[in-house]
């Protein structure tokens, strides 16, 4: 009996052995050696080979400057996406020698790279560049996120070559990326993708197609574009008094920031920590339009004071997980607008009570009524505004009113 459940787990372990070894060989072959794709990048370039050396493509790459010596200890094993990149990235530059739009090139680098700081720093300016290049997209974290990863550590599959290499011998093949370094998409677009430059990747159409506020406004006569209104696509057109140079509204980052910081702050409270060194109030207060005079300022900073003082009262906690401010959704509906998503909860004990004040300014909606320590997931559209009737648009900030959310 002894023997024979010895020849039966012999039997079981050459099964097994045999039956999984197929699919880890077929798992492995999946990638890409170093020497591989040297061979294929140096391919592909129609670089010249010296065929009478030992190693005639990796000398070619190392002529032109592609490789660098000691750069691989072993070309048999798999590159990775990071080394895989920086080798593209150095390619790209010797065979179109252009220049990349700084502006671009830094948005990617600071905001578009999720796990950018896993990457060896002397390597990510090149990560950065094929990325922003169009030459390598990353990997989707998901709606709403406006940053995408990279797994540089991952190793570079067969299929990974394949599409990068025809990106760079074909520009045109390239991901399109939006000026602040977003990956566009260009297929299953929303219904009135014409009413916008470009379509982003990470934004469902619902997004989108949400109507803007010109179009819940009841007039008395036919509107019309760049004289009542403007969408997206025609905004610049309407910005008669506000300083645009090669078509760009040059302080919209400015208002995205401002935009930004003001919903992070305001969905974003603790009643334990929002006093602790007028910290919270400072930054909120920041992101509205201050006449720089106590006096005419002072209404704005006693309605903050209020604010903090019925958190505190009430143990109100604000939380948020997602905020995503798009800057491409800019319209004029006698304001500036700009679209947002957020995803938040916000929790007190007296919540049934307070519900309407809860958040500073409020918030409003007849199809998403807030409940307590529930995630709420939200689109809606934020005023941008003066009160200097010369401004340029430098000193535009947000405008101080409710979140208000639509149901379409």
């Amino acid at each position: 009996m002894k023997n024979k459940g010895m020849k039966l787990l012999l039997i079981l372990i050459i099964l097994t052995t045999t039956l999984l070894s197929p699919f880890k060989v077929k798992a492995e072959t999946n990638y890409v050696k170093i020497e591989t794709f040297i061979r294929q990048l140096v391919q592909a370039m129609k670089l010249d080979v010296d065929s009478t050396v030992k190693e005639p493509y990796i000398d070619a790459a190392l002529k032109a400057g592609i490789l660098k010596t000691d750069e691989f200890t072993d070309y048999e094993g798999y590159i990775t996406t990071t080394d895989a990149a920086v080798l593209l990235n150095r390619a790209d530059e010797y065979l179109n020698k252009s220049s990349l739009d700084e502006k671009l090139y830094k948005a990617v680098l600071e905001n578009r790279i999720s796990d950018i700081k896993q990457i060896p720093k002397e390597k990510r300016g090149d990560v950065a560049k094929v990325v922003a290049k169009g030459i390598i997209k990353g990997y989707s974290n998901g709606k709403y996120i406006q940053n995408r990863s990279f797994k540089g550590n991952e190793y570079f599959t067969k299929t990974d070559a394949k599409v990068t290499l025809i990106r760079l011998m074909n520009p045109s093949k390239r991901a399109k990326l939006s000026p602040d370094g977003q990956l566009i998409r260009t297929t299953n677009l929303p219904k009135n993708a014409d009413k916008y430059e470009y379509i982003l990747e990470c934004f469902p159409n619902s997004f989108y197609e949400k109507k803007f506020n010109y179009q819940r406004t009841k007039y008395n006569y036919k509107p019309k574009e760049l004289i009542n209104y403007a969408s997206p696509i025609k905004v610049i057109g309407a910005m008669n008094d506000l300083t645009v140079i090669d078509g760009k509204m040059i302080y919209l980052d400015d208002w995205t920031d401002k935009l930004r910081l003001n919903l992070t702050t305001r969905l974003n409270v603790d009643y334990s920590t929002i006093e602790k060194n007028n910290t919270w109030l400072n930054s909120l207060s920041s992101t509205y339009y201050l006449f720089g005079r106590a006096d005419l300022d002072k209404p704005l900073f006693d309605d903050i004071k209020e604010y903090i003082a019925f958190v505190k009262k009430n143990k109100v906690k604000i939380e948020s997980e997602i905020i995503s401010v798009e800057p491409s959704t800019l319209y004029n509906a006698t304001l500036y607008y700009m679209r947002v998503y957020a995803k938040f909860k916000v929790t007190s004990p007296n919540f049934d009570k307070i519900k309407r004040d809860i958040i500073f300014y409020n918030y409003v909606s007849d199809t998403q009524p807030l409940k307590n320590g529930v995630w709420m997931e939200c689109v809606f559209d934020v005023a941008i505004s003066t009160r200097n009737g010369s401004s340029d648009g430098r000193d535009y900030a947000v405008r101080t009113e409710n979140i208000i959310v639509y149901e379409d």
